[in-house]
């Protein structure tokens, strides 16, 4: 048996195989940020689909951090219904299911809500300029993530996955490009990844020592003055030590440039997991700490490889998931040949008005 089909632990979760479907902004919640059945049925075929666990996509903790129409919310008590119906019907199918918590910060549609960071400084990605976060935000912001982590405990889920990358405000506060303050929160790395560590205690201090919190941590920026991969694995781990129970390696504050647009274009095996040197670096870090990878992985071969090599213990994927939502059960039945998904990103055509899904042309192929 493949080591992709063979079980593993994150905390005291048992995943039945190695495959996770990392999260992606489906915007189909309704406006307050409930979910619609059309969100429930997505989540439904993916968990039939063989797929061990599925990270939720990214909720705000806060009605002033939604980045977008749409996005899920887990900001008041009156959504834990309906998240609650989400975990129910992911675990008839033998799937776990972790939501993702997320505070935008300056990464949001523009005009949706005020732009705010660590330091007034322009988000590279989103091209909004952040007015500088009080340290009384600050802490209304930590105290946010601690309860929406609750709401996510009530409605019978079984993780949660702190959004640390991306260029929201976590991985804002990492960045010594967007975080450029002089008090307890910056410069130097140490203040730079204090919000991170305490967003984790705050999350921590709610759910209880047992139950197992993650996080997706961009470990370098892809602007030259930013994070870099020593910083970024140190700050993995910090959060090991203080007793996370794994990370989703992922990249940190993205550029809209010809190196972004290159993550999204994996035509040959060459191209595939973009981020497996920043998995290498944070695993020297975290020694046995439960890893997982994301980007670009479309070969089950080198999927293997990685983690037989114990580089990560297990793979996530976010585009080919949408393309196929059953390519688990598919790889297990002897398809080996590289997943249908031929990253051409149109899957995030129009979005936010009409949801996420696979738009694939097949005359796109190359």
């Amino acid at each position: 048996m493949s080591i992709l089909f063979q079980p593993k632990n994150i905390g005291h979760l048992t995943l039945k195989n190695r495959f996770i479907k990392s999260s992606t902004a489906e915007s189909m919640a309704d406006e307050n940020g409930q979910i619609t059945q059309p969100l429930l049925n997505f989540y439904e075929i993916l968990a039939r689909g063989g797929v061990a666990c599925i990270f939720l996509g990214h909720s705000y903790v806060h009605p002033s951090g939604k980045a977008h129409p749409k996005m899920t919310g887990l900001h008041t008590d009156n959504n834990i219904a309906g998240f609650k119906t989400v975990a129910d019907t992911i675990h008839k199918h033998n799937c776990i299911v972790f939501a993702q918590l997320n505070y935008a910060g300056s990464r949001i549609q523009q005009g949706y809500v005020e732009s705010v960071g660590p330091s007034t400084v322009t988000n590279p990605f989103s091209n909004e300029m952040a007015r500088e976060l009080n340290p009384t935000e600050i802490d209304a912001i930590i105290h946010a993530f601690g309860q929406a982590a609750g709401r996510a405990q009530k409605a019978g889920l079984d993780g949660i996955l702190i959004h640390g990358g991306h260029g929201y405000l976590v991985s804002c506060f990492n960045s010594p490009y967007t975080n450029r303050r002089t008090d307890r929160w910056g410069p130097d790395l140490k203040a730079r990844s204090r919000f991170v560590l305490e967003v984790y205690a705050a999350v921590r201090h709610t759910v209880g020592p047992d139950f197992p919190v993650m996080i997706k941590l961009g470990i370098k920026d892809d602007i030259a003055e930013g994070l870099s991969i020593t910083e970024g694995a140190s700050i993995a781990a910090s959060l090991a030590q203080a007793g996370i129970d794994g990370i989703e390696i992922s990249g940190g504050l993205p550029v809209k440039n010809a190196t972004d647009q290159s993550r999204v274009s994996v035509r040959s095996i060459t191209q595939e997991a973009y981020f497996l040197p920043y998995a290498r670096a944070v695993r020297k870090k975290t020694e046995l700490l439960p890893l997982s990878l994301v980007g670009g992985l479309r070969s089950p071969s080198l999927m293997e490889e990685i983690v037989q090599q114990g580089t990560v213990d297990f793979v996530s994927m976010a585009r080919p998931f949408i393309c196929e939502p059953d390519l688990v059960s598919k790889i297990e039945e002897g398809r080996w040949d590289p997943v249908t998904c031929i990253s051409c990103d149109r899957c995030k055509i129009n979005f936010a008005k009409e949801g996420l899904c696979c738009r694939r042309e097949t005359q796109a192929v190359a």
